[in-house]
C-alpha cells in the first residue's frame, strides 16, 4: 500500500478535480508535503483529514441526543 501520494493520485483518492486541490494547498487547507517542486500528500493525514471534515448524519445527531438526555445513573 502506498503511503504518499502525489497530486494525481490524490485526486482519484479523494475524488476532487487538481485544480481544487492545488487552491487547498495554496489555502493551505490540506496537509501536504513538498519535495522540491513536487506536492505530496500523506495519506494517514489525508485520512484524518477527511475524518476531521466529515459531517454528521441526522442519525448521528440524534443518537447524541438520546446519550445526552440519558439520566446519569451514577448520580446520587
Amino acid at each position: 500500500m502506498k503511503h504518499y501520494f502525489n497530486v494525481k493520485e490524490l485526486s482519484e483518492y479523494i475524488n476532487l478535480s487538481s485544480s481544487t486541490i492545488y487552491k487547498k494547498t495554496s489555502a493551505r487547507l490540506i496537509p501536504f508535503s513538498k519535495s522540491g517542486k513536487k506536492l505530496l500528500f500523506k495519506r494517514e493525514a489525508i485520512d484524518e483529514w477527511l475524518q476531521q471534515h466529515a459531517h454528521e448524519t441526522v442519525c448521528d445527531i440524534q443518537d447524541k441526543l438520546v446519550n445526552f438526555l440519558k439520566p446519569n445513573r451514577n448520580q446520587d
